[in-house]
């Protein structure tokens, strides 16, 4: 009988009452939207560095990680090819490939750049890295000893296209300056500011006439397998398992995650969480408001009504939980309601995405954007978001309704009589 009494009053003022369902409603979906939205980003940081720069796992030797920022190309791997073929062969190893970073001039005309190169294997690298799937204009590396792909960006800020030649200035893997001329073959668009910006690849033989490399390589990079939908963290330690078992394969190297090379990153990201968290959580409890306005309205629009119900014989908890249940049914209903808009923007965010390059312009780099990606930025599916909503709507509801409905359970039958 309380059920269907409850039932009974939050359609009574059926304007407010939906009015308020559709207020929780939003207010959830945005929190979902919001969520799905920044988890998505998250993710492509970390697919930027998997697909496009580093990878999943990075290996070099002792020598060449204590002067890494110096680019040397003395400290090369020993039997590039042997390691390769035994990191190929462990589990959940999607892909390995070996590259050589260098530090080199850009020169055109009046204008030079100063960036960080790299001698890749055309053929292997496609196994470890997606390059060849972000090639707009031109084509992807040939083994070609005069061949280059340059970022789209980089080549707007030198001003080239596909088929002009630039020439490169570096140091040799012996330390003497070496210069050679390159033919722009090929012009990348990733999601990923750094290549855009920076991107600089030359192929093999490339790398032998500039930088006198002989074959040899200085970093593998190994790809780990990741499901799509597979959190961040999850990931994380499968990636950071797998590179404690190559240490242990490989004494005298060193070993770096994802995580090792981009950590403050990482941490950002996690901190970024916190900011974001409460922003959203402000929305909820903006929808909560909502709740508490129509359960206040309600007890005192209903005084000659609860007055009745006293006489009748109705104990103070009879009537307290008749106001509790009416606070649940708008969580349950604002909280299914979110669920299910917050379900639809998510279907457009995960599969559509949300170009931001199409709103602020092309002529816009990610970097002046402030994000460590670019593009079009889509969702991801976060359970516990969803369960975080629909029980922060229930227990908001639930919250809400227990002072008004401890002041209408208080109210005495001649006070309530006052308003007839």
């Amino acid at each position: 009988m309380l059920f269907r009494i409850a039932l009974r009053n939050i359609f009574r003022h059926k304007r407010r009452t939906i009015l308020t369902i559709i207020t929780m409603g939003f207010g959830l979906m945005l929190y979902i939207f919001g969520d799905s939205l920044f988890t998505g980003i998250d993710r492509m940081m970390v697919e930027n560095m998997v697909s496009y720069t580093d990878g999943s796992l990075m290996v070099m030797t002792e020598e060449y990680a204590q002067h890494e920022n110096g680019f040397s190309l003395k400290y090369t791997l020993k039997e590039a090819d042997v390691l390769r073929e035994r990191m190929k062969n462990l589990p959940e190893v999607e892909g390995v490939t070996m590259r050589v970073p260098f530090l080199t001039e850009l020169v055109l005309g009046d204008k030079s750049l100063h960036v960080v190169g790299y001698v890749i294997d055309p053929e292997k690298d496609t196994q470890c890295f997606e390059l060849d799937k972000r090639v707009i204009d031109g084509r992807f590396l040939k083994d070609e000893e005069s061949e280059i792909l340059l970022g789209r960006d980089l080549a707007r800020e030198l001003g080239v296209q596909v088929g002009d030649t630039i020439t490169l200035i570096a140091q040799t893997r012996y330390e003497t300056a070496n210069a050679r001329d390159f033919t722009v073959v090929g012009i990348l668009k990733t999601t990923s500011p750094q290549v855009d910006e920076s991107g600089t690849f030359i192929s093999t033989k490339g790398g032998e006439a500039l930088l006198d490399m002989g074959g040899e390589w200085v970093t593998m990079h190994i790809r780990v397998k990741w499901p799509k939908g597979e959190p961040i963290p999850q990931y994380q330690k499968r990636v950071v398992s797998i590179g404690e078992e190559i240490r242990q394969q490989l004494p005298g190297y060193r070993i770096k995650t994802f995580v090792d090379l981009y950590g403050d990153m990482m941490a950002l990201m996690q901190q970024k969480k916190g900011t974001i968290f409460l922003m959203t959580f402000l929305l909820l409890v903006i929808a909560g408001v909502g709740i508490v306005n129509t359960i206040l309205m309600a007890v005192y629009e209903r005084m000659k009504e609860i007055g009745v119900m006293r006489a009748m014989g109705f104990t103070s908890r009879q009537i307290q939980r008749i106001f509790l249940l009416e606070g649940g049914m708008l969580g349950l209903l604002g909280g299914v309601l979110g669920l299910v808009m917050g379900t639809l923007v998510n279907l457009w965010l995960i599969y559509s995405g949300y170009n931001i390059e199409a709103i602020i312009g092309d002529s816009v780099k990610g970097s002046d954007f402030g994000f460590p990606v670019w593009g079009v930025f889509y969702g991801e599916w976060h359970l516990e978001a969803y369960i975080f909503a629909f029980v922060f709507a229930m227990m908001t509801a639930l919250v809400a309704a227990y002072i008004p409905a401890r002041q209408a359970g208080k109210l005495q039958v001649t006070n309530c009589l006052k308003f007839v």
